[in-house]
């Protein structure tokens, strides 16, 4: 920018672009004489204000980075840095062989193992993965997506069985989201590896099972941040979980399970964004949906069944890569609209990210910046601090408002599954995308750096960034070969046969999945045992 234009700023003055926020609500100057909360309190239906009456009063969020390095071993020793640095859970990333249900060697994921998460295959690698870690006392969520889910949750529950560990004692979440687990809901990537309903139908196996095996377990996580990290507002990211959660509720319910007994482990993933009023304003509001549509549609009785408890990650989307530590204000902004909108668990997004997976040195500023939240502003001492703002309350109401007629429009449309499988959806996240990239581009949404106040003078950043080690992908593909021809498993035929019948008649595959891995099955066996038995094959 040259030094005129500078000073015409000055003399001019600065002001905001437009008065919406991100989702398009405009904003009003001022209100005032709002009778606020209505008499709403944290701890109380329909949960507005917070599930817990003094929330971080009693305990603060879990702090759980998300990882996932190339093999399991790598893994282990980032989650085991994470957790000395002060995390208090721990968030499972797998590559995308592994959440699609495929072996490394596997010839369609050339160049993809180990690139974007760990990859597991074996009980073996799951026991390396989780070695020194206590499954009944680390809380560990299991990104990964059915039919995948199904048998990487009995790797797990296999190694709590060889080390003593009833199903009951385990704490933890299993992703299990049929449909917006990849990045962004997207039509190809599910419909190529298995059909959309047997996909949902695994994950709802999962969840059944859970329910009635692992009592202190989430059966799901509804994935509404992967979604919003395509482009869409935070009204849409809020209206898709739900109606999508509420599909899962309503099939549940349709197997016969009471809603009392699964609902109290339904959990959600969202985004924190960068426009702060409204990502507190957005999780205010889908407390009060998600209540309400567990007691007056589904008649829930219990204020737990009502409770919407939600992980957020905090946005990649605005982060940049460049002047890469602007990301880091970003990122403590994000964490702190986490906070305030009441959150249970936060992932705070690392600077470095629009370059490569976390550093350590990265990963630990992420868990640093959550415990300055959580420590030193005392932001955390009082419960739904920014309740009865006029601003807040409003913008609640109002994206309320306009999250409910979006739910309405997908149940319109048969739900959510019905929508995916039109392709309605994956429309909406293409406008929304365009249109996002539109306004960064002409500049009516403004990124420090990218397209406003950036120095074209400034050199490319010197930082270190995670690198993998080149002969990673290869030794995976060796291992699993090597396991496969050095295992003793008399019984691994017999036991994928038991699955394949299981799935081909429609019953719970859990038992027979579990029974499969701890006999030696690879996770890509089981997946293609599930393919074969409904006559689906993805082509190499």
């Amino acid at each position: 920018m040259s030094t005129d234009r500078l000073f015409d700023r000055y003399l001019e003055g600065e002001r905001p672009a437009d008065y919406r926020t991100l989702s398009g609500v405009e904003l009003p100057p001022f209100l005032a004489d709002r009778a606020a909360a209505a008499g709403e309190r944290p701890g109380e239906y329909p949960f507005t204000r917070g599930i817990h009456a003094e929330m971080y009063r009693q305990r603060l969020w879990t702090r759980r980075q998300q990882s996932g390095y190339g093999t399991p071993r790598e893994s282990n020793e980032r989650l085991h840095y994470l957790l000395r640095q002060g995390a208090t859970g721990l968030n499972i990333d797998t590559d995308m062989a592994t959440k699609l249900g495929a072996d490394p060697d596997h010839p369609l994921f050339e160049g993809e193992i180990g690139r974007q998460g760990t990859s597991i295959a074996t009980l073996e690698d799951m026991e390396q993965l989780f070695d020194g870690i206590p499954l009944d006392r680390v809380s560990s969520t299991l990104i990964v997506q059915p039919p995948a889910s199904a048998p990487f949750l009995a790797m797990y529950l296999a190694v709590a069985r060889r080390r003593g560990i009833l199903p009951s004692a385990l704490i933890g979440t299993i992703m299990n989201c049929a449909l917006t687990q990849l990045s962004g809901a997207t039509l190809q990537a599910n419909t190529h590896f298995f059909p959309i309903e047997f996909s949902v139908r695994v994950g709802l196996d999962v969840m059944e099972y859970c329910t009635r095996e692992l009592r202190r377990w989430n059966i799901v996580n509804v994935n509404a941040y992967n979604m919003r990290e395509t482009g869409i507002n935070a009204i849409q990211e809020a209206a898709f979980a739900l109606a999508l959660a509420l599909e899962y509720a309503e099939r549940l319910v349709a197997r016969g399970l009471p809603v009392d007994a699964f609902a109290q482990r339904m959990a959600f993933f969202t985004a924190a964004h960068i426009d702060l009023f409204e990502e507190v304003a957005k999780l205010r509001a889908m407390r009060r949906i998600w209540a309400r549509l567990m007691r007056e549609r589904l008649g829930a009785t219990e204020d737990r069944s009502c409770w919407f408890r939600t992980a957020i990650q905090t946005a990649a989307l605005p982060l940049t890569a460049q002047e890469p530590l602007n990301n880091i204000v970003r990122a403590a902004v994000q964490t702190l609209a986490a906070v305030l909108g009441g959150s249970q668990s936060i992932h705070t997004t690392s600077y470095d990210e629009a370059y490569a997976l976390p550093s350590e040195a990265s990963h630990r500023l992420s868990i640093r910046t959550q415990q300055v939240i959580g420590f030193e502003t005392n932001v955390v001492k009082s419960a739904d601090p920014l309740g009865g703002s006029h601003l807040v309350e409003w913008l609640t109401d109002r994206l309320e408002t306009d999250i409910l007629a979006m739910i309405d429009e997908v149940r319109s449309r048969g739900g959510f599954v019905s929508a995916f499988k039109a392709g309605w959806v994956e429309q909406q996240i293409r406008a929304a995308r365009f249109a996002h990239m539109d306004r960064v581009e002409s500049g009516a949404q403004p990124v420090v750096g990218v397209n406003c106040f950036r120095d074209e003078e400034a050199e490319e950043p010197k930082l270190e960034f995670f690198a993998y080690e080149q002969a990673m992908p290869e030794a995976r593909m060796r291992y699993v070969r090597e396991y496969r021809a050095r295992r003793q498993a008399p019984g691994l035929p017999a036991a994928l046969d038991a699955l394949r019948r299981a799935t081909a008649a429609g019953d719970n595959v859990m038992p027979t999945v579990l029974a499969a891995v701890e006999t030696g099955a690879t996770l890509g066996e089981v997946c293609r045992a599930f393919g074969e038995a409904i006559g689906h094959t993805v082509e190499s």
